[in-house]
């Protein structure tokens, strides 16, 4: 804690000197504090968008970090040249003489600058927040995708299991008899609008899901067994590739 304690002094004692908290001069004009601040978080929350969606050399996107580090540093020195503390929430301390002169002058602007302060950071977080949403909104759709595409998968798994048995009895003409409603195997059940498709064709499982006009609406799921080394292996075609469902 100690040195944790020494490094925020050192870093203050570095925004001082700089003056981060000053006035700021653009063309010989004066920019306010407040608006100074509003504007340089704006420029951070930019460029970590920048840098969400777009990605790119790691080097230079922790260069950039940094100095989005510093812009923000310098838009809560904005904030706390207001007269606010130090912009995160420390209460200010005014002489008990100035306070009484002062008082009834600016009882209220303290208040209405405090509000300002904390709609400034809770406009960050849920900026933030939204950046993320927009930025993972993909993942979300595909597990989504794939959570209902696996109520289809579910039900292959069982027909799999049987067509593995019967390959791995002995039989060198096995997959021949693997079909539809033969060899324990379930009948062909045709899409519709109520039911996924399921089909076994020489041990190949062609299974649709329903005819439901949604975005799965017939997207197949296709299984190819084959042995191997003595086991049974699954090759997975079917347009569910392309619809991350499966």
């Amino acid at each position: 804690m100690e040195t944790w304690n020494n490094l925020i002094d050192k870093f203050d004692h570095l925004l001082t000197k700089i003056k981060l908290d000053s006035t700021v001069k653009i063309s010989g004009r004066e920019i306010p504090p407040l608006v100074m601040g509003f504007a340089l978080v704006a420029i951070c929350i930019g460029i970590w968008t920048y840098l969400e969606f777009a990605g790119g050399n790691k080097i230079i996107a922790t260069l950039i970090g940094a100095v989005v580090v510093i812009l923000f540093a310098w838009a809560v020195a904005q904030f706390g040249a207001l007269g606010l503390g130090d912009g995160i929430g420390e209460k200010v301390t005014v002489p008990t003489a100035e306070k009484s002169s002062s008082m009834d002058a600016s009882e209220t602007q303290p208040d209405q600058q405090q509000r300002l302060m904390l709609l400034t950071f809770g406009g960050v977080i849920v900026a933030l927040f939204v950046i993320f949403q927009m930025r993972n909104i993909d993942s979300v759709q595909e597990m989504r995708t794939e959570f209902r595409y696996s109520e289809l998968v579910d039900m292959v798994k069982p027909i799999q299991d049987t067509i593995e048995a019967a390959l791995l009895s002995g039989s060198t003409n096995a997959m021949d008899f693997l079909d539809s409603g033969a060899s324990g195997l379930p009948d062909e059940v045709l899409v519709s609008a109520e039911a996924h498709g399921i089909s076994i064709i020489d041990g190949q499982i062609i299974a649709t899901w329903k005819t439901d006009e949604s975005d799965l609406d017939g997207v197949t799921y296709i299984l190819t067994p084959k042995i191997e080394d003595g086991e049974v292996e699954w090759a997975t075609t079917g347009t569910c590739g392309g619809k991350n469902a499966c």
